[in-house]
């Protein structure tokens, strides 16, 4: 049994679209078709109607099921046995015709264009676009035999025609997962560059300490060693010299957790003056020093909490923040009343709330965020870090 999976990425949300539009399509199909169904039972032999029934409908209210579960890997089994099902139905029905004719439409001959956006979940762009033109092909061949009376002579005409109508639709749902793919891989870029970026600014600044002991000690021993040889000064000077690459790391610049407070504080009227902003410390929270680079991601994740309130919450919106520290962690709370929000429907390349603030605050040794909010019902933004075990 396939599991339930999330809808992170833009493809995965847009292939369960276009699972519920084709099977919910397939359903209200077959409903329309039921008169036709029966009309054309005479057209082909008794094994084929039952068995064509059940594939060309049966695999998309199957991916519609699938897709209404977010059970994707079902649901793309079922995409592509909707799409091969129809092409294998439709060379059936020349085995099974009869010869004979029919004044009602070919029930079969309806369906091309929903077999071919079930395609385009599982097959490339190319590899859709002759899907179709086989898809097509079937049917107005079918229909022509079927109905001879009405498409005389008009077969390639009737083809264009339906090529020409069904490709509209067809091209655009390719557009629209290939623009989903591409938004995937774009976003994926961009975070791989922006975790390349801060290997790298580390990187460089682990060099620059190298560099200044090469320069600062090493060097400096190496020309002291070859002026004035095996002396007792050389000598203490190296010692030095193997101390320094021996050391351990400087430990990170820290902060009292006042100036952690009144930093935040500062953040959140640069941009907006107009919330209450709390601030208070616990008893004990005096001996908390805060590492600077943690009070500047919860600075930066909190001044992007406050330009989302402004911007979205609405006009007449209250906000007030809360900063809060005690003898092992800061908290940061941003809580308005406004319009509110989905936060499950927030799509995966809003970058504000996913990398601004979640990653960015989740990310620390320490630290945690959640957003939780209701449409109509406000928003509440916890920001905080804890000193690590």
């Amino acid at each position: 049994m396939s599991t339930p999976v999330t809808d992170d990425d833009a493809q995965i949300r847009i292939e369960r679209l276009f699972g519920i539009f084709v099977g919910g399509s397939y359903l209200i199909y077959l409903a329309i078709l039921i008169p036709s169904i029966d009309a054309n039972t005479d057209l082909v032999a008794r094994w084929w109607t039952a068995p064509a029934v059940t594939v060309v409908f049966g695999a998309p209210l199957t991916m519609l099921i699938a897709s209404l579960a977010r059970r994707r890997r079902l649901a793309r089994w079922s995409a592509a046995a909707t799409a091969y099902g129809y092409l294998a139905t439709g060379l059936a029905w020349l085995v099974a015709w009869n010869h004979e004719s029919s004044p009602v439409t070919l029930w079969y001959s309806m369906l091309p264009v929903f077999a071919a956006l079930a395609a385009a979940i599982v097959l490339s762009a190319r590899a859709t676009m002759v899907f179709l033109c086989a898809a097509v092909l079937l049917a107005c061949t079918s229909e022509y035999l079927a109905r001879p009376d009405d498409k005389a002579g008009v077969l390639p005409l009737s083809i264009a025609f339906t090529l020409s109508f069904t490709l509209l639709f067809v091209a655009a749902g390719v557009m629209t997962l290939r623009t989903a793919r591409l938004l995937d891989r774009t976003r994926a870029a961009t975070y791989a560059a922006a975790a390349e970026t801060a290997a790298t600014l580390a990187r460089q600044a682990h060099r620059t300490k190298i560099d200044a002991l090469l320069h600062d000690w090493v060097i400096s021993t190496l020309l002291a060693a070859g002026r004035h040889g095996n002396t007792g000064s050389v000598r203490r000077q190296a010692l030095t010299t193997l101390d320094k690459l021996n050391a351990r790391p400087a430990p990170a610049a820290v902060v009292p957790v006042r100036s952690a407070l009144t930093q935040l504080r500062a953040g959140v009227l640069a941009v907006d003056l107009t919330p209450r902003v709390d601030v208070t410390a616990a008893p004990g929270a005096g001996d908390l020093t805060v590492p600077a680079d943690v009070v500047d991601v919860l600075d930066a994740a909190v001044g992007e909490a406050m330009r989302n309130s402004v911007r979205h919450a609405g006009t007449g919106t209250v906000r007030q923040v809360a900063i809060r520290a005690d003898a092992t962690s800061v908290t940061v709370d941003v809580v308005d009343n406004g319009c509110g929000f989905d936060p499950a429907a927030i799509p995966p390349h809003r970058l504000g709330v996913a990398v601004s603030i979640l990653r960015r605050v989740n990310g620390l040794d320490g630290g945690t965020a959640a957003i939780v909010s209701t449409p109509g019902a406000g928003t509440a933004v916890r920001l905080a870090w804890t000193v690590p075990s």
